[in-house]
């Protein structure tokens, strides 16, 4: 394994103080070579540490004691110092292998890695784990995990995943369960293949068979326009998921009622294109399929809803839209009706239509900046020009750029408006809208409190 790079040293830290500076290169700690950020925070939880670290081109070993086990204040640029697990899947509804040439390269990267899982949240599906996998996340307790299972069908998930060769899913789904790992369910819904009765029966042998799962995810395929040569699939139609929607309150009644928890949530995306109703935040208990983005929705009208209850009324003049995905264009509109009234402002939803992925795509985290352009430019002729365009900060990656490589300041200059980004999270975005009225007041000169923007009498 090859040292890896320190990006950052913290001010004040422990690794500061022993001469430790960003650009070297940590080739071990306790002469163990480190695989990734798990094994760093196992390996410098004690009270004598010993890194080999490579400065100015030359191996250096430094000794640290660490009495109070502090965090050393090392930031690495990657949390796999060894490279990311890659998919070696061939699944019918990969979303990657949809992707249009052009975005940047991360993206492309199909990963199938238990340590993102364990870190980030992100599902995998257990077929390219080796034994050694299996004993490192039960001896570190490396839990929860979150498992891409699609269905209990052995042969129908072969089908799904285009494997060939027999893997061991689920024996490993339940050695990790039997030692007591957290293990959350993902099912990519495809209509007519792990549907209906099939679905069904896979409910009902996870919670049979494979007791020990904590929540079962049902996500539905994502289909762009970029699907030449591959397997025929099809977007689910309305009254599928209205069928959907009851089957699923079904199983949730039942083990409402044996558990006192729901165990199976649907995604927001199915609630929303049908106008039911988003459940309300009992029903997710602890949220348990976020990182799937399920029950996010709820989550963020109510937090909406509680930061807006906490500010006084206050009273701002602006003209501002702000883009959403075509699916959230209702929630939206619903939650910025609030915003004006407490603040008075003009502050209008643009749906941003996924033109770039041949319209087939509705949410916001998948809006390009092409087409935030394109829509724009098209609200300007009905509605004439805005003065801040708002963006959700879901559209951009750590790094600031979106999936077509467009910042929100060339965005600015393409349409000629300032541009303000806002958090993504219900209060996040509360608090951030009421900055960018505060900042961007004409009227008041931008001199406002912390929450509020000021006081316009009727007069003016």
């Amino acid at each position: 394994m090859n040292p890896v790079k320190i990006q950052e040293v913290r001010r004040r830290s422990l690794a500061e103080k022993y001469g430790i500076k960003a650009g070297d290169k940590l080739v071990s700690i306790n002469g163990k070579k480190l695989r990734d950020i798990i094994d760093y925070e196992l390996c410098a939880a004690d009270e004598d540490i010993c890194l080999d670290v490579i400065q100015n081109g030359s191996q250096r070993r430094i000794n640290i004691k660490n009495p109070r086990l502090e965090s050393l204040g090392i930031i690495f640029s990657t949390s796999l110092f060894d490279g990311v697990k890659r998919c070696a899947n061939k699944c019918i509804f990969c979303f990657i292998d949809q992707l249009p040439p052009g975005m940047r390269k991360s993206v492309y990267i199909k990963d199938d890695d238990y340590r993102l899982s364990f870190l980030y949240g992100n599902f995998i599906t257990l077929t390219n784990m080796k034994e050694q996998d299996i004993e490192r996340i039960i001896k570190h307790r490396l839990s929860p995990i979150y498992v891409s299972l699609h269905t209990t069908n052995p042969e129908l998930r072969a089908k799904i995943l285009g494997r060939k060769r027999k893997d061991r899913t689920y024996e490993y789904l339940k050695i990790l369960l039997d030692a007591g790992i957290e293990i959350h369910i993902q099912m990519v819904l495809c209509p007519g293949i792990n549907d209906g009765a099939e679905l069904d029966k896979s409910i009902d042998e996870l919670s049979t068979k494979y007791e020990g799962v904590s929540s079962i995810g049902l996500v539905p395929v994502g289909l762009t326009a970029y699907r030449d040569g591959l397997y025929p699939l099809r977007a689910f139609e309305r009254q599928e998921i209205e069928d959907l929607i009851k089957q699923a309150k079904k199983w949730q009644s039942k083990f409402e009622k044996e558990r006192g928890y729901a165990l199976v949530y649907i995604a927001d995306e199915f609630y929303i294109s049908t106008g039911h109703n988003i459940p309300p935040f009992e029903h997710y208990g602890e949220f348990p399929q976020i990182e799937n983005g399920i029950g996010l929705t709820r989550l963020f009208i109510d937090e909406v809803q509680s930061k807006l209850d906490s500010f006084d009324s206050v009273r701002c003049r602006h003209n501002i839209a702000i883009i959403t995905g075509t699916l959230f264009k209702n929630v939206m509109g619903n939650l910025l009706g609030k915003i004006k009234e407490r603040t008075g402002a003009k502050i209008d939803a643009v749906a941003v239509e996924n033109a770039y992925f041949g319209g087939k795509v509705n949410v916001t985290g998948l809006i390009t900046g092409s087409d935030i352009i394109t829509s724009v430019k098209k609200k300007f002729l009905e509605n004439g020009k805005p003065d801040v365009l708002v963006i959700p900060d879901i559209v951009l990656n750590g790094d600031g750029f979106m999936l077509d490589n467009y910042t929100p300041d060339m965005i600015a200059s393409k349409i000629g408006v300032k541009v303000e980004v806002v958090r993504s999270t219900g209060a996040g975005f509360v608090e951030d809208m009421l900055e960018v009225l505060k900042k961007n007041d004409i009227s008041l000169g931008g001199s406002c409190g912390k929450a509020k923007c000021g006081k316009v009498n009727a007069s003016e």
